[in-house]
């Protein structure tokens, strides 16, 4: 089969490489549609811990052979991908903490990913999705239950007041969910007007572009004592430091956006945090329990009804034998985008 292996740092390949057969317990999916997500490119850009390895965890298609031991009935059902492959064995695991797991692995990053013609994977990774759903909208049902999860780590109730810091994909879910769950009002910030206009098309009542305006300052307008939740979608160590301060007290923060390790924050921010007595949650990746967990559920009930806009999140689509010139052009700073879709049926 073909597929675009990420052989060292910033060298993607699209070439031929042996095609899996499921083990038991496995199933393989014919994959019809994958989109690139931000974490594929910091593996690109910055390196990873392994090579070679097939990229891509956002990832729908059709199951079209099983393993030993799976239903033969599953042959011929439309799927996305569950990428988290933890142990299930693991005290955190038992507790229903699946990102937590000690020896959890991961598809598209631990393990062959879906920017391939077929994917490998567990029964247990496998989401069943309506037929009737389009192939590119439940690969992008991962990128929504990060957003969901999210929520959920902030308590959001409907009627409550939220700043989403940062307008990519993530960001752009959370305005969805935001809109789904009743918002009372949802405000943007993000440096790139398209990002914005595309925020204020899916729900934002209010946007601002910090090159622009004092975006703390306006928020401060707008909010008065604060937001009653503020959601960190950058990984800009200077938009996280402004979280405390666009907090109501006794508000909650919830960051998702992967920091430079290399940078600091001063302990102001702590101090700060303690005195307004704010809820600082971090979010890794979107599961609860029952495994995957209501993230998943809920994002199939919104795509069902109509509620959650997939169409307006993808801005381009490839072949995926292109993969490596648009990674390059990405690198390069060459192409501003949302959602890209790859396509392996396309030439």
């Amino acid at each position: 089969m073909k597929a675009v292996v990420l052989e060292d740092k910033g060298a993607l390949a699209y070439k031929e490489v042996p095609t899996p057969e499921p083990e038991a317990g496995h199933v393989r999916l014919k994959v019809k549609a994958t989109s690139i997500c931000g974490s594929d490119i910091k593996r690109y850009v910055d390196g990873h811990r392994m090579y070679p390895l097939i990229l891509g965890h956002e990832t729908a298609g059709i199951i079209d052979r099983v393993g030993a031991g799976v239903d033969e009935s599953y042959v011929g059902k439309h799927a996305a991908i569950i990428p988290l492959v933890p142990c299930f064995e693991c005290e955190e695991c038992k507790l229903g903490y699946y990102s937590a797991c000690h020896s959890y692995s991961f598809i598209g990053s631990r393990q062959s990913g879906g920017f391939a013609e077929f994917v490998d994977l567990p029964q247990t990774n496998i989401l069943i999705v309506p037929d009737s759903l389009s192939f590119e909208h439940a690969a992008l049902i991962e990128p929504s239950t990060v957003a969901r999860h999210m929520l959920a780590l902030g308590d959001f109730k409907s009627g409550q007041t939220a700043v989403v810091l940062g307008a990519g994909s993530i960001g752009l879910m959370l305005v969805q969910w935001l809109r789904i769950l009743g918002a009372k009002q949802i405000i943007v910030t993000d440096i790139l007007e398209d990002n914005l206009q595309i925020a204020s098309k899916l729900g934002a009542h209010v946007t601002l572009n910090p090159s622009k305006v004092d975006a703390e300052k306006e928020l401060k307008k707008l909010v008065g004592d604060g937001a009653d939740l503020t959601l960190e979608a950058t990984g800009v160590p200077q938009v996280l430091q402004q979280t405390i301060a666009i907090t109501r007290p006794r508000g909650k923060v919830v960051l998702a956006g992967n920091q430079p390790l290399d940078k600091s924050l001063p302990l102001t921010f702590i101090e700060n945090m303690m005195r307004k007595e704010i809820s600082l949650n971090g979010c890794f990746m979107s599961y609860s329990a029952p495994f995957p967990g209501h993230e998943w559920t809920d994002t199939i009930a919104a795509l069902s009804d109509g509620s959650l806009d997939m169409d307006t999140m993808i801005s381009h689509r490839y072949s995926l034998s292109k993969a490596p010139e648009v990674f390059e052009k990405i690198g390069a700073h060459q192409l501003a985008h949302q959602k890209i879709m790859l396509n392996p049926e396309v030439a």
